[in-house]
């Protein structure tokens, strides 16, 4: 049964030693990983985990992923992370995603953005995903200038 109460998507993370670059704050693609691990996450919420996709032989795929640097974050931060639809096919076989980085004392530190489709894995081709998926996906909360596409 899929889960569509949960609409607003924040998560915290502690930084770890091995998500610092040479400068001694969070490297460049560690703000990737961490986007990449909540949007697992929300999927699981949703009920699609990783086992429900293998059963209808379906995956998300990443056409782009950007992110925007603002504010350094470093060792000793911990930052949460927000999680917000912006545009999506009314039936949830395109979407983009903006994940928002905030530090602990509030400050923005990062936005980034991901644009995305699902996959069937055995034909190797876009899909439109089933009705039950497509209406746990879409009631993933959306920012204020969500838009249908």
């Amino acid at each position: 049964m899929i889960n569509c109460n949960m609409i607003e998507f924040k998560k915290q993370f502690e930084i770890k030693w091995a998500d610092l670059d040479p400068n001694r704050h969070l490297r460049h693609s560690a703000y990737y990983d961490y986007g990449a691990h909540m949007r697992v996450k929300i999927l699981e919420e949703i009920g699609l985990s990783m086992y429900k996709m293998v059963e209808l032989k379906m995956g998300p795929i990443l056409f782009r992923e950007e992110a925007k640097f603002i504010r350094e974050v470093g060792m000793q931060d911990t930052i949460t992370l927000t999680c917000k639809l912006v545009r999506a096919r009314e039936d949830g076989s395109r979407w983009s995603f903006i994940h928002e980085v905030y530090k602990q004392d509030g400050t923005k530190s990062a936005i980034i953005t991901v644009d995305g489709a699902w996959m069937d894995i055995e034909k190797r081709k876009l899909m439109i995903p089933p009705t039950e998926i497509s209406e746990a996906f879409l009631s993933i909360g959306r920012t204020e200038d969500f838009e249908w596409v």
